[in-house]
């Protein structure tokens, strides 16, 4: 066969290779004008400082590398950037981020600490052995992904995204979501999407078989029209497959005397076809493929270990390379197709293997990370001297390389393990491992394995608890009740204290207060309070039970100490601390102080980049700042909160914040934006399983219809929380739901049963109720008094318990419906009193909707609402908001992208829609209008 005959392009007469590519890749593709066109799209965007990404989706040839080639031929004046996914690499942490990120190393100094140490130290540029986390990392790619395009627009090209391994898809994915008018382009390829996970939510473009006029055109000169239709027929358009075949046609197949080869290779059957051409290397040609094979990571290994064995390798090398199987790299010689590696590894027996991953241990020096693999790939039966090679190995992965190596690693000792109970305690590790670093399906099978096994109660336990974790942040609640409760089951000591506390957290989720009160029965009976971490636990659970039964002396005291000990030096690495502190407060009421108590510890969560804690923390300090009437900050806080926690996968956590954010935005009259995080929502508690439990999100959709004035929608939906719980608040106080309610059945002239619901209100409420609750029945009795003397005792009543409870926005809404009411009732100068107050307290919140009701209530009275300092008519979104308090604090644009895990360039534009909203002429004058909650933003 003539290879060089059959590898030119019949209409150009340029040379391809046998993958479809061509030197010229832009000129020579053929039958990609489509795919073509998206990509220049792409670039264009890029050029023009916006951000961009695409996913091409197809099958093993169709293509897809071509395209991401013609994309770098295409990028005249871009930096380009590559990385490509290798199966035996996907649990090798930060492999393809290091392949990726090697030409912008020098960039590193532009990002800064925290960002800088926590790549430096991922990608082995930095000595320090200090732990990776994920989170960090993926900001610190985000930041000098933007450096390096200050001077340059970036194309970032990953190839294979199904096989990159996690810790580095999740980083680039990050960035492609959070870059904005920055000049990056990020085009990925992958077999499917199902299988790239967190890229589901990128602009796809699947990439079919070409069609038949395209097609013919790779087929080499000297094939019939009618052969050349045979071929593409059967190849259904796959650009590697009708190369592949076409160009090993025999003479008398060319022209259609001879039969075609049956079957032709395309889809799967193009690896069986790999076989047959492999068959012919010589022995020593696939003895060096099957190291290469064993080794894409040590190619120099492979050479080694054969020329220890067999000698010289360059005749092996020009042989395989001669078939077209191997093709120069940067590291030297790889396959030039995956389908061909996979196929050398199917060719080889077991015993083949294993020698094979024998002699590249063997030609790799002691210590090296990669040597304990393959000396366990090698052997066979149990060999406790390599599991523990390979859990040491484990440890150092864990901070070189990450939790999906070191899960891997302890996963392959555990069988290599000979006692069986050593065995099931690596895979119980194993599965933590693999919960931390995020891999669902392999935590599930881990955790199955050891449960089916006969490891001891205390394995096992441990193993419940991970799974149970699980399912508690990133799935299902009630299954995650199950798991711990059977974890609680088996455990004891401290990892027993720990179960309990996440069991009652899982209970409260579902309402199942008894629950609750029986876990924290269960801490008090085993926790070691000498440990301050068991007592922590105690403390908060119990307090938490006793609050929840009525007792609210009991609950607060020990809530309080809850504060005192996780603000203490003996848990200042504790990262479950500041969020029990923050819940604590939730409860207790103790606001202020637990916020003032906890801004330390979440900030340092936030300078340390650990996005799974911040997620919850910036959710309960938003419900916090609410309280306090900080809605700016709680409107940047709840937004954050929403962005992080969709892109690293939290559901029931998510939620929470996710509703505080369609909150915030229907207060500034922002109902899109409401009810598409609402729908979010909607969307996590279904996930989480809690839907029907979930009187807080009941409660948020009612006031977002409040705010669009839909009352109608506001009784469907709490007389259905009646129906459902009788009417619980998100707290579990007694006919929460009343005020709201008992509002929309006046405004909608339903006096009756407003005064009825009133009525019971009261009754369910006890005398030592918080003084939230009290202010809320007292602006009901307020709203439902026929006589103007009662109503105006009970505002009376409920001013005072107002300001005992400190909430700034009910006390608004109290005064701005108490002077509605006397508006329309004639008398005006009372009014005025009460109007003015709310409209002043809303503008000061950055509420742009009740201000603005408040205004118009005011002038109805025939005054106007006084403006201090610019109008702000048009509401900030929330990531502008955010962005308005760390500038106040005096930040810089680079300070602010760093602490937000944005790009410079994102500031730069929503600091620029501030300008443009408030009317600011400075920074100065921003500050100015922030202070007060610039004081407690996050630093």
């Amino acid at each position: 066969m003539d290879v060089d005959s059959a590898s030119v392009d019949r209409r150009t007469g340029a040379h391809t290779l046998a993958s479809g590519k061509s030197p010229n890749p832009d000129r020579d593709v053929v039958g990609r004008d489509e795919e073509l066109t998206r990509i220049r799209a792409l670039l264009a965007d890029a050029r023009a400082g916006r951000s961009a990404a695409l996913l091409l989706e197809g099958a093993a040839g169709i293509g897809k590398t071509t395209l991401l080639d013609s994309a770098r031929s295409l990028a005249t004046g871009f930096t380009c950037l590559s990385a490509t996914g290798v199966e035996s690499e996907s649990v090798l942490a930060h492999a393809g981020l290091l392949e990726l990120l090697n030409p912008v190393r020098e960039r590193l100094p532009d990002i800064g600490d925290p960002q800088a140490a926590a790549l430096g130290s991922a990608l082995g540029w930095s000595t320090a052995d200090m732990p990776v986390d994920r989170f960090l990392v993926a900001a610190a790619t985000l930041s000098i992904l933007a450096a390096a395009a200050d001077t340059a627009p970036v194309l970032v090209v990953v190839d294979d995204l199904q096989w990159l391994d996690h810790e580095s898809a999740a980083a680039i994915l990050f960035a492609a979501r959070r870059l904005g008018p920055d000049p990056v382009a990020f085009l990925f390829a992958a077999r499917t999407v199902s299988a790239t996970g967190a890229a589901r939510d990128l602009p796809v473009l699947r990439i079919p078989g070409l069609t038949d006029s395209a097609a013919s055109r790779l087929v080499p000169p000297g094939v019939s029209a009618d052969v050349v239709d045979r071929v593409v027929t059967a190849t259904h358009g796959n650009p590697l497959a009708l190369l592949e075949a076409s160009s090993r046609l025999s003479a008398g197949q060319r022209v259609g005397a001879v039969p075609l080869p049956d079957p032709l290779p395309v889809g799967d059957r193009l690896q069986t076809y790999y076989e047959s051409v492999l068959s012919g290397l010589s022995a020593d040609a696939r003895w060096l493929l099957l190291l290469l094979a064993v080794a894409p990571e040590s190619p120099a290994a492979a050479t080694s270990a054969f020329e220890r064995e067999r000698g010289d390798a360059a005749g092996a090398l020009d042989e395989a390379s001669e078939l077209g199987v191997l093709v120069a790299d940067g590291r030297g010689f790889g396959f030039r197709h995956p389908l061909l590696r996979a196929a050398v590894l199917r060719l080889a027996t077991p015993a083949q293997r294993r020698r094979s991953h024998r002699a590249i241990a063997d030609a790799l020096p002691p210590g090296v990370p990669t040597r304990a693999r393959h000396q366990a790939e090698a052997t066979v039966g149990a060999d406790d001297r390599i599991a523990d090679e390979l859990t040491r190995t484990a440890d150092t992965d864990r901070l070189r390389l990450g939790f999906a190596a070191a899960s891997a690693a302890l996963e392959r000792a555990a069988l290599l393990t000979q006692a069986p109970e050593r065995a099931t305690e690596r895979l119980a590790a194993a599965a933590e491992d693999a919960f931390l670093a995020g891999d669902v399906t392999r935590t599930r099978d881990l955790v199955a394995r050891v449960s089916e096994s006969s490891a001891p109660r205390e394995v096992r336990g441990r193993a419940l608890f991970v799974l149970g974790m699980l399912e508690q942040y990133a799935g299902s609640v009630p299954r995650s009740v199950e798991h711990l409760a059977a974890a609680a089951d088996l455990l004891e000591g401290v990892q027993l204290v720990r179960a309990l506390t996440e069991l009652a957290m899982a209970r409260f989720r579902l309402n199942e207060l008894d629950g609750i009160a029986e876990a924290a029965a269960r801490i008090d009976g085993v926790a070691d309070l000498a440990d301050p971490e068991q007592r922590l636990l105690a403390r908060f659970t119990s307090g938490v039970a006793a609050m929840l039964r009525g007792d609210l002396e009991t609950g607060l005291a020990w809530l309080t100490e809850v504060r005192v000990l996780a603000v203490s030096g003996e848990l200042e690495d504790d990262p479950r601390a500041p969020l029990l502190l923050a819940l604590a407060a939730g409860f207790s009421g103790d606001v202020e102080d637990a916020m003032a108590a906890g801004a330390a510890r979440i900030d340092d969560i936030r300078r340390r980049g650990a996005l799974g804690l911040l997620v919850p923390a910036l959710g309960i300090r938003a419900a916090g700042r609410a309280w306090l009437g900080d809605h700016a900050g709680a409107f940047a806080d709840a937004g954050e909160a929403a962005e992080l926690a969709e892109q690293i996968g939290y559901a029931a956590d998510a939620s929470v914040a996710v509703e505080m954010l369609a909150w915030q935005s229907a207060a500034r009259g922002l109902h899109d934006d409401a009810a598409a995080a609402l729908a979010r929502a909607r969307v996590l508690t279904d996930l989480a399983g809690t839907t029907r439990f979930a009187a807080h999100q009941a409660l948020t959709a009612a006031f977002c219809a409040l705010c669009r004035d839909d009352l109608a929608q506001v009784v469907a939906l709490l007389e259905g929380r009646i129906d459902a719980d009788g009417g619980i608040g998100a707290r579990g106080e007694p006919l929460g739901v009343a005020p709201l309610l008992v509002e929309a059945y006046v405004g909608l002239g339903r006096a009756d049963d407003a005064a009825t619901l009133t009525k019971r209100y009261a009754a369910s409420t006890l005398s030592s109720a918080p003084a939230l609750t009290t202010a809320l029945v007292a602006r009901c009795l307020c709203l439902t008094a026929v006589e103007d003397s009662a109503a105006r005792s009970a505002l009376e009543n409920a001013l005072d318990a107002h300001e005992a409870a400190g909430d700034p926005f009910e006390t608004a809404r109290t005064r701005l419906l108490y002077g509605a009411r006397t508006r329309r009732a004639g008398h005006r100068v009372v009014a005025r009193e009460h109007l003015r107050a709310a409209h002043e307290a809303f503008v000061s919140m950055d509420l742009t909707l009740w201000a603005r009701r408040a205004a118009d209530e005011l002038a109805a009275t025939g005054a106007t609402a006084r403006r201090r300092g610019p109008v702000a008519d048009e509401p900030l979104t929330s990531q502008e908001t955010r962005v308005a308090l760390l500038v106040a604090q005096g930040m810089s644009n680079r300070e602010v992208a760093a602490a937000l895990f944005l790009s410079p360039k994102t500031v730069e534009r929503h600091l620029g829609s501030v300008f443009r909203k408030r009317g600011f002429r400075s920074r100065t004058q921003l500050a100015h209008a922030y202070a007060r909650a610039a004081d407690s933003a996050p630093a």
